[in-house]
């Protein structure tokens, strides 16, 4: 099959494949308790996709905190390890399922992250990350969610043109991105209600009905 014939399914990790945005948003929440702030869980959920320093400056502007830039990068390197102390580990069984099937069906399988790859090879083994054909985390790039360029940097180390490609995504920033990409995008309520998630083209409770949505875009 040529690269003009075959379809890509891209997917968030966070949210997506593990279930982890509690996760990042606690962590979030614990670095700027000690500047007297409560971080609500939900407003951190909406975030999702930013690189961190995005989402740290974003706070510290919303808040109106006087923290100097070598701090705040030292913050989020504490963000993240404290993250990486209560995150979980390993595929949903849903996700892993559905690859699965995917992979028999030969299509092109990414992983489009806007995490940093530590934490990537931290939540997936060896044979999870095997699963996959390319795998962009925020190293790969320099715009993140709602950017196209991280859909668009999966694209093209594929080789597949955007419009034969789907995008699975839990949060509206990464639906913002793949549809700027020129790709539709499956949106799954596991971090928001389906309120936060108009945008996509189809929104689902998990992975399971995913192999079936995607055969009929091929159709």
């Amino acid at each position: 099959m040529s690269n003009s014939e075959k379809w890509g399914v891209f997917f968030d990790l966070d949210g997506v494949l593990i279930d982890s945005p509690d996760a990042h948003a606690r962590a979030w929440a614990e670095m700027f308790k000690p500047f007297g702030i409560e971080l609500p869980l939900e407003r951190l959920h909406i975030e999702e996709g930013r690189k961190s320093l995005e989402i740290a400056n974003g706070i510290v502007d919303e808040y109106g905190l006087d923290i100097a830039e070598d701090e705040l990068i030292d913050l989020i390197e504490r963000k993240r390890e404290y993250y990486r102390q209560i995150a979980p580990s390993g595929m949903r069984e849903d996700a892993r399922s559905a690859i699965d099937l995917l992979k028999a069906e030969a299509w092109t399988i990414g992983l489009v992250s806007g995490s940093v790859r530590q934490n990537l090879e931290m939540a997936l083994d060896d044979g999870e990350l095997a699963l996959f054909d390319v795998i962009v985390t925020a190293e790969c790039y320099n715009k993140g969610k709602p950017d196209p360029e991280p859909y668009m940097t999966a694209c093209r180390e594929v080789g597949l043109n955007q419009a034969r490609c789907v995008a699975v995504e839990n949060a509206p920033l990464g639906i913002q991105s793949a549809r700027s990409a020129g790709m539709k995008v499956i949106a799954m309520t596991s971090t928001l209600p389906e309120t936060a998630l108009q945008e996509a083209d189809a929104i689902i409770d998990n992975l399971t009905v995913l192999p079936e949505i995607l055969s009929s875009y091929r159709e």
